[in-house]
């Protein structure tokens, strides 16, 4: 591994432990602590509608200005941002939804030019055959801090004697966090994730512009022509992303309320299924590689959809934790895989000065998905009593109507194939 390489991964790794606390502990306070579930998912479904414009707007920025520059910016903003919510909470000593929705609608944002500028810079600094490995251990990091973030922020929520308590274990070596102190130490995490980033060397392989001289509707327009005339990659990355599209919208506002519903458990449950979501994921990166050597990209994702779906059927048919734990730590190794293959996908097929604006098309279109989603669970009916696997179906439905277009595509190229060896 390269200096440069270690030297990105290493620079993730404080700020994806801190968005990880931010992305579980928020919903479940919304959902658990104060009951407020369906106005949290209604305020998720308005930031995640204003996302898309700032996904476009991210794609022109990660093409136009140093990409090193960009990661270290949003870190430095992240780190002022919850650095002002912890003292909000502080200071006043009560809780303001709005603010603490804050938080967490920063890491959203912060996510939306976070993964496709890290991946950006890992096409520009990775030899082309090294990019399945590259995103495998992209993928592989990423989850083990998830499952750190997971596991730290059960035990900071909860304090130790609850959440080992649990398991059968007493130790009350941790005592349960303030809201305020969980912030102050996520805005610490992400100021350390831009001291170490300092440390990139990064240099570009094609010239950057200014940002303030681009236009942005034509650098956008540019990916949109290149995707027209590319209409494989363009299915492809639409259809090949519904899993994580679904994903998202289910570990925010479905995931909360099944467990609490359903399932009739505690944080604990919920942040380990976190951690067994991670695990799958980890378990992806490491067998990602050797099944694209089998299987192309297409057929794989196609294969990896399908079981996303079974997966989920299963987990609100039999309502057991045991059942519920397999089927999260498939649906982490199928996201996780499909993640890999698509970005190896798009490494091969698009070049790196569009790389940021066609991801960002995509994500807006993600985007897209995941409001309407969010804005029908949002209607409390899906909060009473266990009408949340209503629209888990909802979300298998979503996941088949995505594989037709794929499976058709494939079925055409098998057919264009044969009649040309006839």
């Amino acid at each position: 591994m390269n200096k440069q390489i270690l030297n990105l991964l290493i620079s993730i790794v404080p700020s994806g432990i801190a968005s990880g606390i931010t992305i579980i502990f928020i919903p479940w306070f919304f959902t658990d602590s104060i009951n407020m579930s369906s106005k949290f998912n209604l305020w998720l479904s308005i930031i995640t509608f204003l996302g898309l414009f700032w996904g476009l707007y991210c794609g022109v920025v990660i093409d136009t200005i140093n990409r090193k520059k960009i990661l270290l910016n949003i870190n430095l903003l992240m780190f002022f941002i919850l650095l002002f919510i912890g003292l909000f909470c502080q200071f006043f000593e009560s809780f303001n939804y709005e603010i603490i929705f804050l938080g967490f609608s920063s890491v959203i944002f912060y996510y939306t030019i976070f993964f496709p500028n890290l991946y950006a810079i890992a096409q520009d600094i990775s030899k082309k055959k090294n990019y399945v490995k590259i995103n495998s251990l992209i993928e592989v990091l990423s989850q083990t801090i998830s499952i750190i973030a997971a596991i730290l922020c059960g035990l900071l929520i909860s304090g130790s004697e609850s959440f080992l308590g649990y398991f059968g274990v007493s130790n009350d070596f941790i005592s349960k966090w303030s809201i305020s102190n969980i912030f102050f130490l996520n805005s610490s995490l992400y100021f350390l994730s831009f001291i170490l980033a300092r440390k990139i060397d990064l240099t570009n392989t094609f010239k950057k512009k200014s940002i303030q001289s681009t236009k942005i509707l034509q650098e956008i327009n540019k990916s949109l022509s290149f995707l027209v005339k590319k209409k494989e990659i363009l299915i492809f990355g639409i259809c090949s992303q519904i899993i994580f599209a679904f994903l998202l919208v289910e570990l925010f506002t479905l995931l909360p309320l099944f467990v609490k519903n359903c399932l009739n458990e505690s944080l604990v449950i919920f942040s380990f299924a976190d951690v067994t979501y991670c695990l799958g994921a980890v378990v992806a990166g490491i067998i990602t590689y050797s099944i694209l050597k089998k299987l192309n990209h297409l057929d794989y994702v196609i294969i990896l959809i399908i079981i996303t779906g079974f997966a989920f059927l299963f987990m609100i048919k039999y309502q057991s934790l045991k059942i519920f734990f397999i089927c999260s730590l498939i649906i982490g190794i199928t996201n996780a895989s499909t993640r890999i293959t698509r970005m190896t996908y798009f490494f091969n097929k698009i070049p790196n000065r569009l790389i940021g604006r066609t991801n960002t098309v995509f994500n807006t279109i993600n985007t897209l998905i995941r409001s309407v989603l969010i804005a029908i669970f949002s209607h409390y009916w899906f909060s009473k009593g266990e009408n949340v696997i209503v629209a888990y179906e909802i979300g298998v439905v979503v996941l088949i109507i995505f594989a037709i277009p794929l499976i058709f595509m494939q079925i055409l190229k098998l057919t264009k194939n044969n009649s040309l060896s006839l």
